[in-house]
């Protein structure tokens, strides 16, 4: 009965807890659902604060945009404008600079023509020079040349006129020779005679002595022979000397024929040499005027020759010149013209999108301790009402106890719900 008991008491107040328990459950609950509910309408006054900053960062960058759009632009403008101008600049610098060349390369055409023809003019002074050059030798070699064609002529008259001397020279010694040689030999003949002479004496001398001895017989003749053999001997040795005389004699004579015969023959050679010499100069006189003409004529020639290669000369010089002129540069309103640069167009750029009310938050949380505490109330009197029912079947009752005090039947007042300020992003 005890048992009994205690377990209706303890099912009592499981029935009391279980309601606290229920009451403290829908409590947390309750919390919780605020807090979610709190944090809820935090994160909807989050968003909202971060849509306002997204929109006014947007509107930002369109604000941006627009200065930069308007930066580019007006930068755009103002290279197109310097470009503009620098290419006006360009196009005037660039004719200024053709009319410059030009007019320096008309003025360098004009003065290599200026020099062209003082080289071609003094290049004819100097031919003519040269030409003036060659016709005074031309005249100089013919006078040489008959002066020294008449010192040949004169020297082959000096050399007849010495040929002629050495004849006559020649012709005097032959004659002074011969005349000589003759003298000579009657000289010599006549003594010849007067050794004959002597000798004949002699003979006579010698017979007389014989004679003069009275020899008779044979001793007689013999000295007689002898004298007359030794007479014969001398006689026959002077006849011998007078030959060889005589052809020595002869022999001179042949000798100075031959020398006055080889001094014609010398003479008529030189004669014929000097002849030879004559025709010969007048051979070279004539060979030398033909060489002074062909002379002049080639210098002539030459002249001509070299006053037109002066002339070509000059001219293809001109023509190098001329071929390094410029053509006249156009004029300058015919240039073409450069257009002026068009204002860049405006880009429109719209606002941002701005979301103009705010939209609705997001609902509270729901109350969940609405007649919890009712609730709560009727578990716990139900809970004691069940356990005095069984402790009063029990008999528990029956002595005098102290008294429970009955519980409060209203319940507590639910908690209140805060609700948290909106939240305001800044600005």
């Amino acid at each position: 009965m005890a048992l009994g008991v205690g377990l209706a008491v303890l099912g009592g107040f499981g029935t009391i807890a279980s309601a606290v328990g229920g009451y403290d459950a829908k409590r947390a609950a309750q919390k919780n659902a605020n807090k979610q509910a709190k944090a809820a309408k935090e994160m909807a006054n989050y968003q909202w604060g971060e849509t306002k900053n997204r929109e006014s960062y947007a509107q930002f960058n369109v604000d941006v945009a627009r200065i930069n759009e308007e930066n580019l632009r007006l930068y755009t403008d103002q290279m197109n404008l310097d470009k503009y101008n620098r290419e006006l600049y360009i196009r005037d610098y660039n004719h200024k600079s053709q009319v410059e060349e030009y007019n320096a390369t008309e003025l360098q055409y004009a003065q290599q023509v200026d020099y062209n023809a003082m080289s071609a003019t003094l290049a004819r002074d100097e031919q003519s020079l040269w030409l003036d050059e060659q016709l005074k030798q031309a005249a100089f070699d013919t006078e040489g040349l008959i002066l020294d064609t008449e010192k040949k002529y004169q020297d082959i008259g000096f050399q007849r006129q010495e040929a002629g001397i050495k004849l006559r020279h020649s012709q005097d010694v032959f004659g002074s020779t011969r005349e000589d040689i003759s003298l000579k030999q009657r000289s010599k003949r006549a003594e010849f005679a007067e050794k004959a002479m002597e000798g004949w004496h002699k003979k006579l001398q010698d017979e007389g002595k014989v004679r003069a001895l009275g020899q008779a017989g044979r001793t007689g003749r013999k000295n007689r022979q002898s004298v007359l053999a030794m007479a014969g001997q001398r006689q026959a040795m002077l006849n011998s000397m007078v030959t060889r005389s005589d052809l020595s004699f002869a022999l001179e004579h042949q000798k100075n024929q031959q020398q006055y015969a080889n001094s014609r023959r010398q003479d008529v050679l030189q004669r014929s040499i000097l002849s030879a010499e004559e025709v010969y100069t007048g051979k070279m006189f004539d060979f030398g005027q033909r060489k002074i003409q062909s002379s002049r004529d080639s210098a002539i020639a030459q002249n001509r020759a070299n006053l037109l290669r002066i002339e070509h000369q000059n001219y293809g010089a001109d023509m190098v010149a001329d071929n390094q002129r410029l053509s006249p540069p156009t004029a300058y309103e015919d240039l073409p013209p450069i257009p002026a640069p068009y204002y860049s167009p405006q880009t429109h750029i719209a606002d941002a999108y701005k979301t103009e009310e705010k939209p609705p938050g997001p609902v509270g949380a729901p109350n969940l301790m609405a007649g919890a505490g009712l609730q709560m109330a009727g578990q716990i009197a139900s809970g004691i009402a069940k356990a005095g029912a069984t402790m009063y079947e029990a008999g528990v009752f029956d002595k005098k106890t102290e008294s429970t005090p009955k519980p409060d039947p209203t319940p507590p007042p639910p908690p209140k719900v805060g609700t948290p300020a909106p939240y305001e992003p800044d600005r």
